[in-house]
């Protein structure tokens, strides 16, 4: 039976612990014994084969444990995402919130907000440096639009670092078309939308209300103004797996929509149905193909995951580095179907597929820098990402990560900030939503000092 040797968190007080992941019936499980709370054996992973074939190699770089010392300039070259806290506020109380956000409707000042300068003291400087790969920067909460500050902050962010921000958002404020030209006018150009399909019952199970007309009405107002949208979806079995494909299509002809991000739901945040069995990555894969009549697969699916390892191995451009997490790949429009790119990488594909192939390989160097939006609208980024279970979290996996969160400290990755910062883990803890707990000095904003996977 195949196993694998990990630092878990005990389910109940988050103490790290060595534990094992096993294979039991095609499925993966995490093992561990805490010393105060007793032995304990949580599900990890549904198919293990998948799981298998998607870890790093074992020489893979990856960066220490604690806090990340992001103004190192090597940084820039390993991260894809810096993702800043600027309110905990929010005009929704959604029921699968991760970031246990505190509700108010009201866009004004406040004082549980950190100041624009205390924010941007946060954000390394990029100007004028030769850095290859620059991250962007997601500003989350919260609802992020709730700052009347919002627009200055843009601003600020593009003309005293230089890096691109995208603002996460539910939308009901984006609405207001002032508010948007404001917005575009401080230099915006990419919203992450949050979306869940297109009937009603994912919305009130996601949401609490029925949203799924408004974010359509919202989704055109950002095409009207040219934002460019990324669409946030989580995906849960039985409530809105079997809207995926139409997702896909429906992103794949709007112009504006250029990135869609498939999150199967995991026990972090308010998930509070504990006998509702958690989402994974296979489930979505396999609802991919469903919706989309094969055209795209599975297969083409894991196929992308496998050229990616060797992309990265040749460019060493984070947007490929190996994670069993994260499944990136690339659709084309072409007429009426949708055709994975990584087929134009097989000779005999691409020669079946040759204008689509053609037009690929012209517009290949663009998409190696999505965030400035040139590539071509019939080209669809799309990644499924999942992310760490707090009841079966894996330490170091969720350590090598591209995306991290800033804080006082240094930059945390996203699992490690959301499960045991400010999601459930932190409540169970008393440490309030969205407190960063204290940090020993030493181990604060560590320096770079990268290592394999194998010895880490």
């Amino acid at each position: 039976m195949w196993s694998r040797d990990i630092t878990l968190l005990c389910p109940t007080c988050q103490v790290e612990v060595e534990g094992h992941i096993v294979e039991r019936d095609g499925d993966l499980f995490t093992r561990g014994e805490c010393a105060e709370h007793g032995p304990f054996e949580k599900f990890f992973w549904r198919d293990a084969d998948l799981y298998r074939e998607s870890l790093p190699p074992a020489d893979q770089p990856v960066l220490p444990k604690g806090p990340l010392d992001v103004f190192d300039d090597r940084v820039a070259g390993y991260l894809t995402t810096f993702a800043i806290d600027i309110t905990n506020r929010c005009n929704l109380t959604c029921p699968t919130c991760v970031s246990q956000a505190v509700l108010t409707s009201e866009v004004e000042a406040s004082d549980e907000d950190e100041s624009l300068d205390d924010l941007l003291k946060l954000i390394p400087d990029y100007r004028g440096k030769d850095v290859k790969r620059l991250p962007n920067i997601s500003l989350v909460g919260g609802e992020s639009s709730l700052r009347p500050d919002l627009p200055e902050f843009i601003e600020r962010i593009i003309r005293e670092k230089g890096i691109t921000p995208r603002l996460n958002s539910n939308g009901l404020l984006l609405m207001d078309e002032k508010r948007l030209d404001r917005l575009y006018a401080a230099g915006l150009r990419w919203v992450i939308l949050q979306f869940d399909g297109f009937t009603p019952e994912p919305s009130i199970e996601f949401r609490g209300h029925d949203f799924s007309k408004r974010k359509l009405e919202i989704i055109a107002k950002l095409a009207k103004k040219g934002f460019f949208v990324h669409l946030a979806c989580m995906v849960q079995k039985g409530v809105n797996d079997a809207e995926v494909g139409e997702i896909l299509r429906f992103a794949a002809k709007e112009p504006n929509i250029r990135r869609v991000s498939f999150y199967p739901r995991s026990d972090i945040g308010r998930f509070d149905e504990p006998d509702r069995p958690v989402t994974h990555v296979i489930d979505v894969m396999h609802a991919i193909e469903n919706g989309t009549d094969g055209q795209v697969s599975a297969d083409d699916v894991r196929a992308t995951k496998r050229l990616g390892d060797k992309l990265y191995r040749l460019t060493g451009n984070p947007m490929f580095r190996p994670r069993p997490c994260i499944f990136p790949f690339v659709l084309m429009r072409d007429g009426e179907r949708l055709v994975s790119c990584h087929k134009f990488f097989s000779p005999g594909s691409a020669l079946r597929n040759l204008k689509a192939a053609v037009k690929f390989a012209r517009h290949a160097p663009k998409m190696l820098k999505p965030d400035e939006g040139r590539f071509p609208s019939d080209f669809l980024f799309v990644n499924i990402e999942k992310f760490y279970d707090g009841e079966a979290f894996d330490v170091h996996g969720a350590h090598n990560c591209h995306h991290v969160y800033l804080t006082p400290e240094g930059a945390l990755p996203f699992c490690v900030y959301n499960t045991t910062i400010r999601g459930k883990s932190a409540l169970q803890k008393g440490g309030g939503c969205g407190v960063m707990p204290t940090v020993p000095a030493e181990k604060r904003r560590v320096p770079v000092e990268f290592k394999s996977s194998s010895s880490a």
